[in-house]
């Protein structure tokens, strides 16, 4: 049986994060801390917390819209694999000739996120089966919370799921409900799907913060100088570096409306 490697120098060199500051180091300063310094193995779990940034890229490729830094692969990349075929799960170019339009491709894009939660696997890696089942759980309870509030089918935005599983079926069995209840396990959301239904910069952070502290209570009095210490890390970086972008763009369009006013 493989002894865990302890990261004792990763452990004390990663800055706190907080929703308060902006994170000391960019990513790809933290890629190459890790990659300096982790093992081959675990540095290709850190890989595999990418490919599902991977996958989002593609959408705002369609979308023509700038790629997020997290994926394993750049734009140029990506549009590579796209054309060539080669770089991406069969899945993906399965979906691509199926879909041979772009805007297609963007309406039947849940779809393509269900078969990335369908068939990514993490080898038995405990922490990262958790977090996978959390994100595909928590990204369907904001579907289904948006398609109340925007008076959506459910039927239709959940059209790729399976009906029989218990969180669907929660879900669909609200369709004609005037209020949204998240399923069991998820009360926490309901007081933030109330105090920011009509704020979507607000429910975005909120949402972000519930990622974060369920991740923190996860882990609670974990070895903070294991791998998965470091995965979590790796997964929080990613949210609140994505917050803090946001909070930029949008005060960079508040700015540019005040110039143009002037």
């Amino acid at each position: 049986m493989e002894i865990p490697t302890k990261y004792y120098f990763v452990g004390t060199y990663l800055p706190t994060l907080s929703f308060d500051t902006k994170p000391e180091m960019n990513f790809w300063e933290l890629l190459t801390l890790l990659r300096d310094n982790l093992t081959e193995r675990d540095f290709d779990k850190v890989r595999s917390i990418r490919r599902l940034y991977d996958l989002l890229n593609l959408r705002y490729i369609w979308l023509e819209q700038p790629i997020d830094p997290f994926g394993q692969l750049d734009e140029g990349q990506l549009e590579d694999a796209i054309v060539t075929g080669i770089g991406l799960p069969d899945y993906v170019y399965d979906f691509i000739q199926a879909h041979e339009k772009n805007s297609d491709r963007i309406r039947h894009f849940p779809f393509l996120l269900t078969q990335f939660f369908k068939y990514t696997e993490f080898h038995n890696f405990e922490f990262l089966s958790w977090y996978l089942d959390f994100e595909r759980k928590l990204r369907l309870i904001l579907t289904g919370f948006r398609a109340k509030k925007m008076g959506k089918d459910l039927n239709v935005e959940l059209q790729y799921e399976d009906p029989e599983e218990d969180l669907i079926a929660q879900l669909l069995a609200q369709k004609d409900d005037k209020a949204f209840e998240p399923p069991e396990g998820f009360q926490e959301l309901k007081q933030i799907f109330d105090k920011y239904s009509d704020d979507p910069i607000g429910l975005q952070r909120a949402v972000d913060v519930y990622r974060f502290e369920t991740i923190e209570k996860q882990l609670e009095d974990g070895d903070p100088f294991s791998i998965t210490r470091i995965l979590a890390y790796v997964i929080e970086f990613i949210i609140i570096h994505k917050w803090f972008e946001l909070d930029e763009k949008e005060g960079k369009k508040i700015i540019d409306t005040i110039a143009k006013e002037v």
